[in-house]
Protein backbone atom coordinates (compact mmCIF):
# COMPACT_ATOMS: atom_id res chain seq x y z
CA UNK A 1 0.00 0.00 0.00
CA UNK A 2 1.25 3.50 -0.82
CA UNK A 3 1.55 6.20 1.81
CA UNK A 4 -1.59 8.37 1.53
CA UNK A 5 -1.69 12.07 2.20
CA UNK A 6 -3.30 12.48 5.63
CA UNK A 7 -5.07 15.40 7.28
CA UNK A 8 -5.82 15.18 11.02
CA UNK A 9 -8.32 17.74 12.31
CA UNK A 10 -8.74 18.27 16.05
CA UNK A 11 -11.70 20.19 17.44
CA UNK A 12 -11.32 21.58 20.93
CA UNK A 13 -14.11 20.85 23.44
CA UNK A 14 -16.32 18.95 20.97
CA UNK A 15 -18.83 16.65 22.64
CA UNK A 16 -19.96 13.54 20.79
CA UNK A 17 -23.61 14.07 21.66
CA UNK A 18 -23.64 17.46 19.92
CA UNK A 19 -22.79 15.88 16.55
CA UNK A 20 -25.45 14.84 14.07
CA UNK A 21 -24.23 11.27 13.53
CA UNK A 22 -24.77 10.64 17.24
CA UNK A 23 -28.44 11.59 16.89
CA UNK A 24 -28.26 15.24 17.92
CA UNK A 25 -31.43 17.03 16.83
CA UNK A 26 -29.62 20.09 15.50
CA UNK A 27 -27.78 20.10 12.18
CA UNK A 28 -24.45 21.09 13.73
CA UNK A 29 -22.06 18.81 11.82
CA UNK A 30 -23.30 18.00 8.30
CA UNK A 31 -19.82 17.61 6.79
CA UNK A 32 -18.50 15.50 9.65
CA UNK A 33 -21.66 13.40 9.47
CA UNK A 34 -21.10 12.77 5.77
CA UNK A 35 -17.53 11.67 6.50
CA UNK A 36 -18.82 9.26 9.14
CA UNK A 37 -21.40 7.77 6.75
CA UNK A 38 -18.88 7.31 3.93
CA UNK A 39 -15.96 6.22 6.10
CA UNK A 40 -15.79 5.10 9.72
CA UNK A 41 -17.43 6.78 12.69
CA UNK A 42 -16.42 5.32 16.05
CA UNK A 43 -19.42 5.50 18.38
CA UNK A 44 -17.64 5.12 21.71
CA UNK A 45 -14.43 7.15 21.36
CA UNK A 46 -12.96 8.28 24.69
CA UNK A 47 -10.44 11.07 25.24
CA UNK A 48 -7.50 9.95 27.41
CA UNK A 49 -8.02 13.05 29.60
CA UNK A 50 -10.52 15.87 29.99
CA UNK A 51 -8.21 18.74 29.02
CA UNK A 52 -6.17 19.51 25.93
CA UNK A 53 -2.61 19.10 27.16
CA UNK A 54 -2.81 15.62 28.72
CA UNK A 55 -5.36 14.45 26.16
CA UNK A 56 -3.27 15.41 23.13
CA UNK A 57 -0.05 14.14 24.72
CA UNK A 58 -1.73 10.75 25.02
CA UNK A 59 -3.29 10.96 21.56
CA UNK A 60 -0.06 11.75 19.73
CA UNK A 61 2.02 9.11 21.55
CA UNK A 62 -0.50 6.31 21.98
CA UNK A 63 0.14 6.30 25.74
CA UNK A 64 -1.89 8.18 28.41
CA UNK A 65 0.16 10.86 30.15
CA UNK A 66 0.74 10.63 33.90
CA UNK A 67 1.30 13.94 35.69
CA UNK A 68 1.09 15.16 39.26
CA UNK A 69 1.30 18.89 38.83
CA UNK A 70 -0.70 21.69 37.29
CA UNK A 71 -1.40 21.39 33.60
CA UNK A 72 0.42 24.68 32.99
CA UNK A 73 3.77 22.99 33.77
CA UNK A 74 5.24 22.13 30.32
CA UNK A 75 7.81 19.67 31.66
CA UNK A 76 5.33 16.77 31.87
CA UNK A 77 4.13 16.84 28.28
CA UNK A 78 7.64 17.56 26.97
CA UNK A 79 9.01 14.55 28.85
CA UNK A 80 6.08 12.34 27.83
CA UNK A 81 6.33 13.23 24.13
CA UNK A 82 10.10 12.71 24.17
CA UNK A 83 9.88 9.39 25.97
CA UNK A 84 7.25 7.74 23.79
CA UNK A 85 7.83 9.52 20.50
CA UNK A 86 5.13 11.26 18.51
CA UNK A 87 2.95 10.38 15.54
CA UNK A 88 4.68 13.11 13.52
CA UNK A 89 8.09 11.57 14.25
CA UNK A 90 6.89 8.14 13.12
CA UNK A 91 5.48 9.55 9.89
CA UNK A 92 8.67 11.51 9.22
CA UNK A 93 10.57 8.22 9.36
CA UNK A 94 8.22 6.90 6.66
CA UNK A 95 9.12 9.80 4.38
CA UNK A 96 6.24 12.14 5.16
CA UNK A 97 6.49 15.91 5.07
CA UNK A 98 4.79 17.07 8.28
CA UNK A 99 3.08 20.35 9.08
CA UNK A 100 0.80 21.70 11.80
CA UNK A 101 -1.38 24.79 12.21
CA UNK A 102 -2.47 24.99 15.81
CA UNK A 103 -3.50 28.12 17.77
CA UNK A 104 -4.01 26.18 21.02
CA UNK A 105 -1.35 27.28 23.50
CA UNK A 106 -1.59 24.04 25.53
CA UNK A 107 -0.69 21.92 22.50
CA UNK A 108 1.99 24.32 21.24
CA UNK A 109 5.76 24.04 20.88
CA UNK A 110 6.00 25.49 24.40
CA UNK A 111 4.65 22.11 25.55
CA UNK A 112 6.73 20.05 23.13
CA UNK A 113 4.11 19.32 20.47
CA UNK A 114 6.34 20.45 17.61
CA UNK A 115 8.36 17.21 17.86
CA UNK A 116 8.56 15.58 14.44
CA UNK A 117 7.00 18.45 12.50
CA UNK A 118 8.91 20.05 9.63
CA UNK A 119 6.64 23.07 9.93
CA UNK A 120 4.81 23.96 13.15
CA UNK A 121 2.76 27.15 13.26
CA UNK A 122 1.25 27.83 16.68
CA UNK A 123 0.97 31.63 16.25
CA UNK A 124 2.71 32.13 19.61
CA UNK A 125 5.57 34.29 20.83
CA UNK A 126 5.72 36.83 18.04
CA UNK A 127 7.79 38.92 20.45
CA UNK A 128 9.93 38.26 23.53
CA UNK A 129 7.61 40.56 25.48
CA UNK A 130 4.59 38.39 24.70
CA UNK A 131 6.48 35.27 25.74
CA UNK A 132 7.03 36.93 29.12
CA UNK A 133 3.32 37.75 29.37
CA UNK A 134 2.43 34.15 28.53
CA UNK A 135 4.81 32.74 31.16
CA UNK A 136 3.36 35.02 33.82
CA UNK A 137 -0.15 33.99 32.79
CA UNK A 138 0.81 30.33 33.37
CA UNK A 139 1.99 31.31 36.85
CA UNK A 140 -1.58 32.29 37.72
CA UNK A 141 -1.03 36.02 37.54
CA UNK A 142 -4.51 37.53 37.24
CA UNK A 143 -3.10 40.75 35.81
CA UNK A 144 -1.06 39.01 33.12
CA UNK A 145 -3.99 36.74 32.26
CA UNK A 146 -6.11 39.84 31.64
CA UNK A 147 -3.34 41.41 29.55
CA UNK A 148 -2.95 38.20 27.56
CA UNK A 149 -6.67 37.83 26.92
CA UNK A 150 -7.11 41.49 25.95
CA UNK A 151 -4.12 41.35 23.60
CA UNK A 152 -5.35 38.14 21.99
CA UNK A 153 -8.88 39.48 21.58
CA UNK A 154 -7.63 42.58 19.76
CA UNK A 155 -5.32 40.53 17.54
CA UNK A 156 -7.68 37.53 17.24
CA UNK A 157 -4.95 35.18 18.44
CA UNK A 158 -4.97 31.90 20.45
CA UNK A 159 -8.50 31.20 21.73
CA UNK A 160 -9.84 34.06 19.57
CA UNK A 161 -8.30 32.78 16.32
CA UNK A 162 -10.98 31.24 14.09
CA UNK A 163 -10.11 28.85 11.25
CA UNK A 164 -10.94 31.36 8.51
CA UNK A 165 -8.00 33.49 9.67
CA UNK A 166 -5.36 30.86 8.86
CA UNK A 167 -6.82 28.47 6.28
CA UNK A 168 -5.05 30.34 3.45
CA UNK A 169 -1.75 29.64 5.21
CA UNK A 170 -2.67 25.97 5.38
CA UNK A 171 -3.43 25.82 1.67
CA UNK A 172 -0.22 27.67 0.80
CA UNK A 173 1.85 25.25 2.90
CA UNK A 174 0.30 22.18 1.27
CA UNK A 175 0.84 23.46 -2.27
CA UNK A 176 4.58 23.93 -1.65
CA UNK A 177 5.27 20.53 -0.06
CA UNK A 178 6.34 17.20 -1.47
CA UNK A 179 4.05 14.20 -1.06
CA UNK A 180 3.12 12.28 0.97
CA UNK A 181 2.27 14.86 3.63
CA UNK A 182 0.76 14.75 7.09
CA UNK A 183 -1.14 17.89 8.06
CA UNK A 184 -2.49 18.55 11.56
CA UNK A 185 -5.08 21.30 11.91
CA UNK A 186 -6.30 22.29 15.37
CA UNK A 187 -9.57 24.23 15.49
CA UNK A 188 -10.35 26.35 18.53
CA UNK A 189 -13.67 27.47 17.07
CA UNK A 190 -15.60 25.06 19.31
CA UNK A 191 -13.76 26.24 22.44
CA UNK A 192 -14.85 29.11 24.65
CA UNK A 193 -15.13 31.96 23.69
CA UNK A 194 -17.53 30.98 20.93
CA UNK A 195 -16.98 33.65 18.27
CA UNK A 196 -19.16 32.62 15.35
CA UNK A 197 -19.31 34.98 12.34
CA UNK A 198 -22.71 36.45 11.54
CA UNK A 199 -23.43 34.34 8.47
CA UNK A 200 -23.06 31.11 10.46
CA UNK A 201 -25.13 31.93 13.54
CA UNK A 202 -28.35 29.91 13.59
CA UNK A 203 -29.34 29.55 17.23
CA UNK A 204 -28.00 32.79 18.76
CA UNK A 205 -27.76 36.51 18.06
CA UNK A 206 -24.70 38.77 18.16
CA UNK A 207 -25.82 40.17 21.53
CA UNK A 208 -26.38 36.69 22.96
CA UNK A 209 -22.99 35.57 21.69
CA UNK A 210 -21.15 38.32 23.55
CA UNK A 211 -23.34 38.28 26.65
CA UNK A 212 -23.19 34.52 27.20
CA UNK A 213 -19.47 34.35 26.45
CA UNK A 214 -19.14 36.92 29.22
CA UNK A 215 -21.26 34.71 31.48
CA UNK A 216 -19.11 31.69 30.62
CA UNK A 217 -15.99 33.63 31.58
CA UNK A 218 -17.52 34.22 35.01
CA UNK A 219 -18.11 30.49 35.49
CA UNK A 220 -14.67 29.12 34.61
CA UNK A 221 -13.40 28.68 38.18
CA UNK A 222 -16.78 28.28 39.90
CA UNK A 223 -18.14 25.14 41.45
CA UNK A 224 -21.92 24.80 41.54
CA UNK A 225 -22.49 27.76 39.17
CA UNK A 226 -25.70 29.70 39.63
CA UNK A 227 -27.29 29.10 36.22
CA UNK A 228 -30.94 28.98 35.23
CA UNK A 229 -32.19 26.49 32.65
CA UNK A 230 -32.64 29.40 30.26
CA UNK A 231 -29.01 30.49 30.69
CA UNK A 232 -27.74 26.94 30.17
CA UNK A 233 -29.71 26.70 26.92
CA UNK A 234 -28.39 30.05 25.73
CA UNK A 235 -24.82 28.90 26.39
CA UNK A 236 -25.55 25.69 24.49
CA UNK A 237 -26.90 27.82 21.63
CA UNK A 238 -23.65 29.75 21.18
CA UNK A 239 -21.72 26.49 21.54
CA UNK A 240 -23.79 24.81 18.82
CA UNK A 241 -23.32 27.78 16.51
CA UNK A 242 -19.57 27.50 16.97
CA UNK A 243 -19.72 23.78 16.11
CA UNK A 244 -21.67 24.54 12.94
CA UNK A 245 -19.06 27.11 11.93
CA UNK A 246 -16.21 24.77 12.83
CA UNK A 247 -17.75 22.05 10.68
CA UNK A 248 -17.40 24.31 7.62
CA UNK A 249 -13.63 24.00 8.06
CA UNK A 250 -13.92 20.38 6.90
CA UNK A 251 -15.72 21.44 3.73
CA UNK A 252 -13.09 24.10 3.01
CA UNK A 253 -10.24 21.67 3.53
CA UNK A 254 -11.89 19.04 1.35
CA UNK A 255 -12.42 21.55 -1.46
CA UNK A 256 -9.03 23.21 -1.30
CA UNK A 257 -7.04 19.99 -0.95
CA UNK A 258 -9.14 17.79 -3.27
CA UNK A 259 -6.37 17.32 -5.86
CA UNK A 260 -4.20 15.66 -3.19
CA UNK A 261 -6.90 13.11 -2.28
CA UNK A 262 -6.10 13.10 1.45
CA UNK A 263 -7.62 10.87 4.09
CA UNK A 264 -9.20 12.86 6.94
CA UNK A 265 -9.02 11.79 10.58
CA UNK A 266 -11.25 14.03 12.71
CA UNK A 267 -11.73 14.02 16.48
CA UNK A 268 -12.47 16.16 19.51
CA UNK A 269 -9.69 16.48 22.08
CA UNK A 270 -12.22 16.37 24.96
CA UNK A 271 -15.79 17.44 25.66
CA UNK A 272 -17.51 20.23 27.55
CA UNK A 273 -19.77 20.34 30.57
CA UNK A 274 -22.94 22.43 30.77
CA UNK A 275 -23.60 22.22 34.50
CA UNK A 276 -24.58 18.52 34.40
CA UNK A 277 -22.47 17.96 37.55
CA UNK A 278 -22.58 21.54 38.83
CA UNK A 279 -19.52 22.56 36.81
CA UNK A 280 -19.13 24.42 33.54
CA UNK A 281 -16.64 23.72 30.78
CA UNK A 282 -13.56 21.53 31.21
CA UNK A 283 -11.32 23.64 33.41
CA UNK A 284 -12.17 21.54 36.47
CA UNK A 285 -10.93 18.02 35.59
CA UNK A 286 -13.83 15.58 35.18
CA UNK A 287 -14.12 12.15 33.55
CA UNK A 288 -17.88 12.07 33.07
CA UNK A 289 -19.19 11.42 29.55
CA UNK A 290 -19.82 15.07 28.73
CA UNK A 291 -16.11 15.72 29.19
CA UNK A 292 -14.49 12.66 27.56
CA UNK A 293 -16.93 11.10 25.05
CA UNK A 294 -15.85 12.62 21.73
CA UNK A 295 -16.36 12.13 17.98
CA UNK A 296 -13.69 10.15 16.10
CA UNK A 297 -14.17 9.83 12.34
CA UNK A 298 -12.07 8.60 9.41
CA UNK A 299 -13.22 9.73 5.97
CA UNK A 300 -12.56 6.24 4.57
CA UNK A 301 -13.28 2.75 5.95
CA UNK A 302 -10.91 1.48 8.64
CA UNK A 303 -10.32 -2.22 9.26
CA UNK A 304 -10.35 -2.76 13.02
CA UNK A 305 -9.28 -5.51 15.37
CA UNK A 306 -12.50 -5.72 17.36
CA UNK A 307 -16.11 -4.54 17.32
CA UNK A 308 -16.30 -0.95 15.93
CA UNK A 309 -18.96 -0.14 18.52
CA UNK A 310 -16.58 -1.05 21.35
CA UNK A 311 -14.90 1.74 23.32
CA UNK A 312 -11.78 3.13 21.69
CA UNK A 313 -9.32 5.57 23.20
CA UNK A 314 -7.89 8.48 21.21
CA UNK A 315 -4.54 6.85 21.99
CA UNK A 316 -5.45 4.66 19.00
CA UNK A 317 -5.33 7.66 16.63
CA UNK A 318 -1.70 6.84 15.59
CA UNK A 319 -2.84 3.35 14.56
CA UNK A 320 -5.79 4.80 12.62
CA UNK A 321 -3.51 7.27 10.83
CA UNK A 322 -0.94 4.58 10.02
CA UNK A 323 -3.71 2.37 8.68
CA UNK A 324 -3.37 4.58 5.60
CA UNK A 325 0.40 4.22 5.32
CA UNK A 326 2.60 1.35 4.19
CA UNK A 327 2.42 0.02 7.74
CA UNK A 328 -1.37 -0.50 7.45
CA UNK A 329 -1.79 -0.85 11.21
CA UNK A 330 -5.19 -1.60 12.68
CA UNK A 331 -6.67 0.21 15.69
CA UNK A 332 -7.22 -2.01 18.72
CA UNK A 333 -10.75 -2.06 20.09
CA UNK A 334 -11.12 -3.84 23.41
CA UNK A 335 -14.01 -4.38 25.77
CA UNK A 336 -12.83 -1.47 27.93
CA UNK A 337 -10.61 1.60 27.85
CA UNK A 338 -9.10 4.03 30.36
CA UNK A 339 -9.13 7.79 30.91
CA UNK A 340 -7.10 9.59 33.56
CA UNK A 341 -6.57 13.16 34.71
CA UNK A 342 -5.07 15.14 37.57
CA UNK A 343 -6.32 18.30 39.25
CA UNK A 344 -3.22 20.17 40.36
CA UNK A 345 -5.14 22.83 42.23
CA UNK A 346 -6.87 20.41 44.57
CA UNK A 347 -4.54 17.37 44.43
CA UNK A 348 -7.26 15.17 42.90
CA UNK A 349 -6.31 12.15 40.81
CA UNK A 350 -9.07 10.72 38.60
CA UNK A 351 -9.21 7.39 36.77
CA UNK A 352 -12.14 6.08 34.74
CA UNK A 353 -12.70 2.74 33.06
CA UNK A 354 -15.27 2.72 30.24
CA UNK A 355 -16.92 -0.28 28.58
CA UNK A 356 -19.56 -0.13 25.88
CA UNK A 357 -22.43 0.23 28.35
CA UNK A 358 -20.83 0.70 31.77
CA UNK A 359 -18.39 2.97 33.54
CA UNK A 360 -16.55 3.42 36.81
CA UNK A 361 -14.83 6.60 38.04
CA UNK A 362 -12.49 6.69 41.04
CA UNK A 363 -11.10 9.76 42.76
CA UNK A 364 -8.08 10.12 45.05
CA UNK A 365 -7.64 13.32 47.05
CA UNK A 366 -4.33 14.03 48.75
CA UNK A 367 -3.36 10.45 47.99
CA UNK A 368 -6.44 8.82 49.58
CA UNK A 369 -9.24 7.10 47.69
CA UNK A 370 -12.31 9.22 48.43
CA UNK A 371 -14.96 7.98 45.99
CA UNK A 372 -15.77 5.28 43.47
CA UNK A 373 -18.83 5.69 41.25
CA UNK A 374 -20.17 2.93 39.00
CA UNK A 375 -22.76 3.47 36.28
CA UNK A 376 -24.82 1.54 33.78
CA UNK A 377 -24.75 4.11 30.98
CA UNK A 378 -28.14 5.43 29.90
CA UNK A 379 -27.93 6.98 26.41
CA UNK A 380 -24.17 7.38 27.00
CA UNK A 381 -24.76 9.52 30.08
CA UNK A 382 -24.14 8.65 33.72
CA UNK A 383 -27.36 8.84 35.70
CA UNK A 384 -27.67 7.28 39.16
CA UNK A 385 -24.57 5.49 40.51
CA UNK A 386 -24.97 1.82 41.37
CA UNK A 387 -24.46 0.42 44.84
CA UNK A 388 -20.88 -0.45 45.82
CA UNK A 389 -22.21 -3.94 46.52
CA UNK A 390 -23.28 -4.40 42.92
CA UNK A 391 -21.66 -7.06 40.77
CA UNK A 392 -20.73 -4.46 38.16
CA UNK A 393 -18.91 -2.38 40.76
CA UNK A 394 -16.81 -5.39 41.77
CA UNK A 395 -16.14 -6.31 38.13
CA UNK A 396 -14.75 -2.90 37.15
CA UNK A 397 -12.85 -2.07 40.34
CA UNK A 398 -9.77 -4.26 39.58
CA UNK A 399 -9.27 -2.42 36.29
CA UNK A 400 -9.20 0.91 38.11
CA UNK A 401 -6.84 -0.48 40.73
CA UNK A 402 -4.51 -1.86 38.07
CA UNK A 403 -4.24 1.55 36.42
CA UNK A 404 -3.68 3.29 39.74
CA UNK A 405 -0.83 0.91 40.62
CA UNK A 406 0.68 1.46 37.17
CA UNK A 407 0.61 5.25 37.59
CA UNK A 408 2.08 5.02 41.10
CA UNK A 409 4.93 2.86 39.83
CA UNK A 410 5.67 5.26 36.99
CA UNK A 411 5.78 8.21 39.36
CA UNK A 412 8.03 6.31 41.75
CA UNK A 413 10.46 5.44 38.95
CA UNK A 414 10.43 9.03 37.73
CA UNK A 415 11.16 10.32 41.22
CA UNK A 416 14.06 7.87 41.65
CA UNK A 417 15.58 8.86 38.33
CA UNK A 418 15.27 12.55 39.23
CA UNK A 419 17.11 11.96 42.50
CA UNK A 420 19.93 10.16 40.69
CA UNK A 421 20.31 13.02 38.26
Amino acid sequence: MTNRNIVAVTYDSLRADHCGHFGYERNTTPHLDQMASEGTGFQNAVAPASRTNPSMAGTFTGEPMVARDRVADPSYSRRHLARYGTLAEELSELGYTTGAFNPNAYASRHYGFDRGFDHFEDFLFSTDRYQEIFQNHLSDSTLYTLIRNFRNYLRREEAFKTWDRYIDQIEEWVTTQSEPFFLWVFSLDTHFPHLTPRGYRTWSSLFQQYYYNWRCNQLIDEMDPDLTEKEIQKIINIYDDSIRFGDVLLYELQQRLAEYDPVFIVFGDHGESFAERDIYGHFYPSLYEENIHVPLVASEPVECDGDPSSPISLTQVPNIVQHFTEKKTRPQLNTWTIATDYDGRNDRNLIAVRTKNTKQIACWENGDLTSTETYALEDSIEETPLSEDSELHETLRPLIQRRHVHESEMLSIRSSVTELV
